[in-house]
């Protein structure tokens, strides 16, 4: 067995992870991802850094983690980081470790299985990726909860989306192209264009499809709710003084959200991956995951914490080379399935 080192800023946050981990395996530590020094003290000594960190301290993390000598997984997208993350491709190769960005479960898992299906074909012309982490009711008025980083969530929302259109590599504003679509047992809902999910595919699918899109599921009226707040200036990040405070609405909207919208609610990921070619072929995956209740996991935490421990472990036992990779090109869907099986996800 590993062991693990679980390092947190917050002491309570920290005493309450390794209290339910409940093993002799976890080593606790308290650093704060924003101090260099205890950063680097927290990866002395691993093999592989997993960060579950808000997007915008990767960077950090992953710079630390070069100076270290220590392999690196992430979770949460951000296009712009990613494409930080392989710009340090030699220098990964040279000190022998392995970066893969994006890992999860959108960005994560659904790139692993896009990529399964496309080479299932001898043509594949589309891929359509839909995902959601959803309450298992809806609840108020954007009829959501809070499943993940509400930092993450306004990202997806507002980054531009990567797509492939008519076979070229194309940038989409999101959230938009709203459309709906059936999930037996969980009746009618809808899904929209949001930022990260298709990650690292519009690369690795250059030239090998045509369509290549990525859509969020949420419950029927979530997206005009949001585009309402996004319309009225409420997602903008310009500054306003008010009582001597600049602040952005942002940044209010990310402590509004935080504070109102449910949380520690059952929740539930849907997944739907498709790829048609071959005159008319279609191949798809579709997953429906709720709360572990035995194991007092969510959904989320599932089908994040799952496929990125899985590729933490490809790294560890040797199945990754060194340099800074695509997930879906060095991770096969059949690692991925064996390994979330084992966990209690079968895909």
């Amino acid at each position: 067995p590993f062991r693990v080192r679980l390092a947190e800023k917050n002491k309570a946050m920290l005493q309450e992870a390794t209290d339910w981990l409940h093993s002799d395996q976890i080593e606790p530590l308290t650093a704060d991802a924003s101090s260099e020094l205890e950063l680097g003290g927290a990866l002395v000594g691993s093999k592989v850094c997993v960060s579950c960190l808000p997007y915008f301290l990767n960077p950090r993390v992953a710079r630390a983690a070069m100076r270290a000598g220590v392999s690196m997984v992430y979770l949460v997208g951000n296009a712009h980081v990613t494409d930080m993350i392989f710009g340090m491709d030699q220098e990964a190769q040279r000190k022998g470790i392995a970066f893969i960005p994006d890992t999860g479960l959108a960005p994560g898992l659904v790139s692993i299985l896009a990529w399964d299906l496309v080479h299932r074909f001898q043509h594949c012309a589309e891929v359509h990726l839909r995902v959601g982490g959803l309450p298992q009711k809806p609840e108020g008025p954007l009829q959501y909860a809070q499943v993940f980083s509400i930092h993450g969530l306004l990202n997806e929302y507002l980054e531009d989306a990567r797509e492939i259109r008519n076979g070229k590599a194309v940038s989409v504003p999101s959230p938009s192209d709203l459309e709906s679509l059936e999930f037996s047992g969980w009746g009618t809902l809808e899904a929209f264009v949001t930022s990260g999910g298709t990650s690292t595919l519009p690369r690795t699918l250059l030239g090998k499809v045509q369509r290549l899109d990525y859509k969020t599921i949420r419950y029927p009226g979530h997206f005009a709710a949001l585009k309402l707040l996004i319309d009225m200036g409420l997602a903008s990040q310009k500054k306003y003084r008010v009582n001597s405070v600049e602040i952005s609405p942002r940044e209010v909207l990310t402590r509004i959200l935080e504070e109102t919208l449910p949380k520690n609610v059952p929740d539930l990921i849907l997944l739907r991956v498709t790829a048609k070619g071959d005159g008319g072929r279609e191949e798809k995956f579709e997953l429906a995951v709720k709360q572990d209740e035995q194991r007092g996991i969510s959904a989320m935490g599932q089908m994040t914490a799952f496929p990125a421990a899985a590729i933490a472990l490809a790294i560890l036992v040797g199945n990754v080379p060194p340099g800074a990779h695509p997930q879906e090109t060095v991770i096969s869907s059949a690692w991925m399935k064996e390994q979330l099986g084992k966990m209690g996800i079968e895909v």
